[in-house]
């Protein structure tokens, strides 16, 4: 046979065994995580019923199983009279495939508030991680205990802001050793009048009736709360240069753009332009979204933009964002070009595709271990109404799968999916059962989530990375993890908080191909001081501690 006959044949068989090989396999219902996420009622005939579903990815017991926690909604009817309608899910990772609701023995199943979304940090470095879930209504503050149960302190941490909360993230923007707490806002609501569907211009899609908003409707104004060191914080937006205008926000992470050693912050705002707020290295803040190039895509107009990611998906050493997008656009891949510069790079980034879908929980994360960052998008629509519509969309949809091919480029391979449409909001990502792979946990709104075991079968190698401050935060978010193989070079972060309302796993995983060792391991730390490490072996969950001397 010619050479030309045999690659012909090799790329068929390649191809046919991408569309029928899923590499993930939905095994919520098996693994004991089966509660509702419930919003309102099925027409979801106001804005809120339309956009909860925040998961957070946190090892509460410290036993080094991630656990899952799950944000569930309300209806107007209970947050209007001050009750709790649906519970919020905290799931006991047993290490053995099963997870245990432990919610009521935590204590976090929720209040009063109709819930939206999480994060997760040791705020007050004690060394148990905590929870954050904003709401409509009280945001909360979860102090864990220390042996199993967590103690609600919002109002007496100074961080239980009412309002219309969404993404929230944390890190030590001033360096003082104490994690802080920046949170979006939506829009400020009339819970107790909300505008009818088809009642004016905003509450119509495609001329048929839908929830009202968020045009029209008054933004709101986003919060960044201090760490004072004592359990409590101050409201310090308007001291630290976070004032900007008010606006519809949703998905919030936090980011070293610029590789000055202080965290950014990046905010996708729902039909208007993103913020890009550049830390001056003090703690202090300048929003430079238009300047940056990720305010606007490259048409120059503002998008509904939902979640975001910021990673470094062409191993180029600067971190780069994905905004997700409503249906009818595009989502948008703002690549990092160096000196605070971006451009949109998503026609190279394979995401014209992503056209017909309403988007929602994203993230780069290399699903098969060959050192290049996959993405993964959650998809579901705003409004059941569009059924009715004979067109492509749909109210239940595919999520989107996209294997990076280095370069910049990324190629549909969503036949890799488990086939299930779903109404998909906030997504985290994690390796759930410590192999080495990272799984997926989806938020659905009126369905139970979904758990995404990664079945990838390739021999490529892998690290997990847990660090540790002993001079700072003890969580170490922002730290920068640097590492070198034979034939790679890869950079990541420590985060809290992004995607779509939710949190991921706190170690950093990288996929190392066929390495079986790390020539060299760096870590930044938020403090400035570096560790370094060589010939690490591969296929190992590494904890690295910063030194507590000098």
């Amino acid at each position: 046979m010619k050479p030309a006959c045999l690659a012909l044949l090799f790329l068929t068989a390649a191809t046919l065994a991408e569309k029928t090989q899923p590499l993930f396999t939905d095994v919520a219902q098996r693994a004991g995580i089966h509660a509702i996420v419930r919003s309102g009622s099925a027409e979801k005939r106001y804005l809120p019923e339309t956009v909860t579903g925040g998961v957070c990815l946190i090892d509460y017991d410290n036993d080094g199983y991630l656990d899952i926690y799950i944000v569930n909604g309300s209806n107007l009817e209970a947050v209007r009279s001050g009750h709790h309608a649906y519970d919020n899910h905290l799931y006991r990772n047993r290490g053995n495939g099963n997870f245990e609701d432990v919610t009521e023995k935590a204590g976090v199943a929720g209040s009063a508030g109709w819930g939206m979304g999480c994060s997760v940090a040791d705020y007050n470095n004690d060394g148990f991680p905590d929870l954050y879930v904003t709401n409509l209504g009280r945001n909360l503050l979860y102090r864990n205990n220390g042996d199993g149960s967590f103690t609600e302190v919002g109002a007496a941490s100074g961080t239980a802001h009412s309002g219309w909360s969404t993404g929230s993230t944390w890190g030590d923007f001033d360096h003082d050793g104490w994690l802080d707490l920046y949170v979006a806002n939506y829009v400020d609501y009339n819970i107790a009048n909300p505008p009818a569907p088809g009642s004016g211009p905003h509450c119509k899609f495609l001329d048929i009736d839908v929830a009202c908003g968020p045009g029209g409707l008054t933004p709101a104004r986003h919060v960044f709360f201090h760490n004072n060191g004592d359990g409590t914080f101050t409201d310090e937006t308007a001291k630290r240069g976070l004032s900007a205008p008010p606006s519809f926000g949703l998905g919030v992470c936090a980011g070293d753009y610029d590789n000055n050693g202080a965290l950014d912050i990046f905010v996708a705002n729902d039909s208007m332009p993103n913020y890009l707020f550049y830390n001056r290295g003090d703690g202090t803040f300048q929003e430079l979204g238009l300047e940056s190039g990720v305010a606007f895509n490259d048409d120059g107009n503002p998008q509904a933009c939902m979640g975001a990611d910021i990673a470094d998906y062409d191993n180029d050493g600067n971190l780069d964002i994905i905004v997700t997008n409503f249906a009818n656009d595009t989502n948008t891949v703002y690549h990092n070009e160096g000196k605070g510069q971006f451009s949109d790079a998503t026609t190279r980034a394979g995401q014209r595709d992503s056209y017909p879908y309403m988007s929602w929980g994203v993230g780069f994360v290399d699903f098969d271990n060959d050192g290049l960052r996959d993405l993964y998008v959650v998809n579901g629509h705003l409004y059941p109404q569009v059924d009715r519509l004979r067109n492509n969309f749909g109210y239940r949809q595919h999520d989107l799968f996209y294997r990076n091919l280095g370069g910049g480029r990324f190629r549909n391979v969503s036949s890799l999916l488990p086939h299930a449409k779903h109404v998909g909001r906030g997504a985290a990502f994690g390796d759930l059962n410590n192999d080495g792979r990272v799984d997926v946990v989806i938020s659905n709104i009126d369905d139970a989530p979904n758990f995404l075991l990664n079945r990838d079968s390739s021999a490529n190698h892998w690290i997990l990375i847990r660090v540790l401050s002993a001079k700072g935060a003890r969580d170490a978010i922002g730290a920068r993890i640097t590492i070198t193989t034979e034939s790679a070079r890869q950079t990541a972060e420590v985060r809290s908080g992004c995607s779509y309302l939710s949190s991921s796993d706190p170690r950093v995983h990288f996929g190392l191909g066929a390495a079986v060792r790390i020539k060299e391991l760096d870590v930044r730390w938020p403090s400035g001081k570096h560790t370094h490490l060589s010939n690490v072996m591969a296929d190992q969950i590494l904890t690295v501690r910063e030194p507590s001397s000098e």
